[in-house]
């Protein structure tokens, strides 16, 4: 049976398609939001929010920042640089120096504030928003949003925060407002990068402005285009004000409906892509509450009947990919422009938390969005039972990513393991590309006051994420390898694979024949990034700030391998392997080096580290550290339930395991799993990815799908079409016309 269907040709009346999205037809179906079970439990979890929200502050962040040349005390002040101050201390008149990032930078004729630096409404427009909504310091908080500098915000975080707070506030505000409101959009263009620090005044190929550039993906080139959050801010936002706004407007200098011809096509455009190659910024736990944030928007707002399809198919392929991967709230696994969960909940962790309510962090002080909290959408209940992985335990999955621009598809391959008390899952990567933001492997098990995070890898970024091309990994069910080796400098013709990858941030190369596809990228980026030898460094001499900061530093491209764990945890060596007990769940790390030791400092040391870096990781996390020129472990994972105890789990590791661990003529190593799996391990110094076998399956890392998105069981996607089931029930999403068909 088909519930929605639409296209060029065959277009259901409008007033059909609302009654869908209204939950008004008789008859419910399993992709319908109003499948949603704990209506009174979201109500519940966001009653408070707006209060939470709206104590947040506003008002504060975009003053102008000074010391009072007397006390030395700071003020704030709405003052520009070079005007005059009066300090509230002593009265003494002083000039105002350099304002801030967030500071003001401009007035008008009439001695208004018309420019701030940074991007100050990202956090103060919500806050403003709800203490309006809730009638307390409302004048104070219509004031602020009726500031010239304010009301021209429009670049990516701000306007995705007005384009929740104008059809909410709209009608209580008056025509003078909405008029100057209008003209700010009308006008918005800059050559800026907001929130990017010092780069911010970097030169840009194309000012940036709401509609965005036509022919390039969500309208931003690929040098300094946006980030595909950033993007699809900017798009939303456009496409809803393109539909609501009165018809005499503009959006940055666009007619209404030639801004709503161009922002819809490349939504669509964006997320018809989805089921064929999917998306660049994958199960990001920092950025995509951004993304869904802007999809929101256009459900809860747009008058449009497709508008508000593309959105509930948008927010409901964010929700479903990134919910299974999810245990605990926490996400496992690989992600793009991601980090491993630590001590607080992240925003992902919080809006996972509003809509499914299933984690062991004590969420009652959590603060969610504006946009969750006023929302009316509800992920469907097969959502639901995927989160809550209220489903058959375990299962695998496969997904294949793209290159960051979704231009190349099925450049990196990933795998993914769901047990019932934790997950874990990691991705072969074939290019160095956003290395700083990238999870390659993560684990996470249930925990008892929140989730419990693990991964590792070379050192050679100064955090718990990032790739490094020493690093290689395989993984099958709840087995990983990690192997850092150094890099084989080779010389090689590799002029014809740059030429070619110039040309990826060009062409869409998704639609490309196969013999014009790139060629192998792996050995250029690892003669590039990884060309440096690994060094020595010694473990500390003692605990102590200096010796822990030194070695911190010192690991930076050192010759060795770490094993991130939650600091409270205990690792207890038992005939040269380690062993964790996470709550639920066991963890056995068996060393590939003969020098290892543990590093978890005190809380007392970790306050004493001057080293901003190394003071968050030690807050968070411990480390075990594998030194040598070839370093690394294996982790195996298991259910506590499957023993009678740790000592139990360490015997079945020492008679079970098997490791034959080569480092003469190559790099190689066989082992047998706790799982029964054989694992075959070639660790290749001139690539970015191992040559590997599983019970004897080679593993194809540039057709580990066969095409496909993901493979699994509760989520198949492939040429245009998702397939989405729990234990009872299915449905699938047909995406391969203009607009997406749910049918059964």
């Amino acid at each position: 049976m088909l519930s929605i269907i639409t296209g060029k040709k065959y277009r259901l009346s409008i007033i059909f398609i609302m009654l869908i999205f209204q939950g008004a037809i008789l008859a419910q179906e399993p992709w319908d939001n109003n499948t949603y079970p704990d209506k009174d439990g979201f109500d519940y979890r966001m009653k408070p929010m707006l209060k939470r929200i709206a104590a947040q502050g506003f008002g504060v962040r975009s003053l102008a920042t000074s010391k009072c040349p007397d006390t030395g005390l700071p003020v704030k002040t709405w003052a520009l640089e070079g005007e005059t101050v009066i300090s509230p201390f002593t009265g003494r008149a002083y000039t105002q120096g350099p304002t801030g990032y967030f500071g003001p930078k401009a007035r008008n004729e009439k001695g208004e504030i018309i420019s701030f630096g940074g991007d100050p409404l990202k956090y103060d427009l919500p806050p403003a928003t709800s203490a309006f909504l809730l009638n307390e310091d409302a004048e104070r908080a219509k004031a602020f949003m009726s500031i010239p500098g304010n009301l021209r915000q429009q670049y990516h975080f701000a306007c995705s925060n007005w384009a929740r707070a104008f059809p909410l506030i709209k009608t209580q505000m008056p025509d003078i407002w909405k008029s100057q409101f209008f003209k700010w959009i009308s006008l918005y263009e800059e050559s800026r990068k907001p929130s990017d620090g010092v780069r911010e005044f970097s030169e840009v190929s194309h000012p940036h402005n709401l509609v965005g550039q036509e022919g390039e993906l969500l309208g931003g080139n690929a040098f300094d285009g946006g980030t595909e959050n950033h993007k699809t801010m900017w798009r939303t936002s456009a496409l809803l004000y393109s539909q609501i706004l009165p018809d005499t407007c503009k959006i940055s200098g666009y007619t209404l409906k030639e801004a709503e011809r161009l922002t819809k096509e490349m939504i669509r455009d964006y997320l018809k892509k989805l089921l064929y190659v999917g998306n660049g910024e994958y199960d990001s736990d920092v950025y995509y509450p951004f993304t869904i944030k802007s999809f929101m928007n256009l459900y809860d707002f747009s008058p449009d009947p497709e508008t508000r399809q593309l959105a509930k198919f948008a927010l409901d392929y964010f929700f479903v990919s990134y919910g299974l991967k999810v245990v605990d709230g926490a996400i496992a696994g690989a992600q793009k422009r991601g980090y491993l969960s630590g001590d607080d909940p992240d925003m992902m962790e919080i809006m996972q938390w509003g809509f499914f309510d299933d984690t062991s962090r004590d969420m009652s002080e959590a603060t969610s969005t504006i946009h969750q909290a006023t929302t009316t959408y509800r992920p469907n209940n097969i959502i639901w039972n995927l989160v809550r992985k209220d489903i058959s335990l375990p299962f695998e999955a496969k997904m294949s990513r793209p290159f960051y621009h979704m231009d190349y598809p099925f450049a990196f391959a990933e795998y993914f393991y769901s047990s019932e008390s934790f997950n874990i899952g990691n991705i072969s990567m074939s290019i160095v590309d956003n290395p700083n933001q990238q999870m390659v492997w993560s684990a996470v098990a249930k925990g008892k006051d929140g989730p419990l995070s693990f991964s590792g890898g070379h050192p050679m970024r100064a955090s718990t994420s990032g790739h490094s091309p020493y690093t290689q990994t395989l993984q099958s069910k709840g087995t990983l390898i990690v192997l850092t080796a150094p890099t084989k400098i080779v010389v090689a013709d590799t002029s014809a694979i740059a030429v070619t990858y110039k040309r990826l941030h060009r062409d869409n190369l998704w639609i490309l024949p196969q013999d014009q596809q790139p060629g192998n990228f792996e050995l250029i980026h690892r003669q590039k990034y990884a060309s440096a030898p690994l060094h020595s460094v010694n473990p500390p001499t003692a605990e102590t700030p200096d010796e822990v900061a030194r070695f911190w530093m010192e690991s930076q491209g050192a010759a060795t391998s770490w094993f991130y764990f939650p600091r409270q945890l205990n690792p207890i060596l038992i005939d040269g392997v380690y062993f964790i007990e996470a709550n639920e769940t066991y963890l056995a790390i068996i060393p590939l080096t003969k020098d290892h030791f543990i590093l978890n400092p005190s809380e007392e040391l970790v306050d004493k580290l001057e080293d901003g870096q190394a003071t968050k990781f030690f807050s968070s996390y411990g480390l075990i550290s594998f030194s040598g020129q070839v370093s690394g472990y294996i982790v195996e994972l298991s259910e506590k339930r499957y023993h009678q105890s740790l000592h139990d789990f360490s015997l079945q590791v020492k008679r079970n395991s098997k490791v034959q661990f080569s480092k003469a003529k190559k790099i190689e190593l066989t082992y047998t799993s706790q799982y029964g799996d054989f694992l075959e391990m070639i660790y290749q110094p001139t690539a970015l990815r191992s040559q590997a076998f599983i019970n004897g399956h080679f593993q194809d890392w540039d057709n580990f799908t066969e095409g496909a998105v993901y493979d699994s069981k509760t989520i198949k996607v492939k040429n245009g079409i998702m397939e989405v089931a729990d234990d009872t029930d299915g449905y699938r999403v047909d995406f391969t016309g203009d607009f997406p068909v749910w049918m059964r």
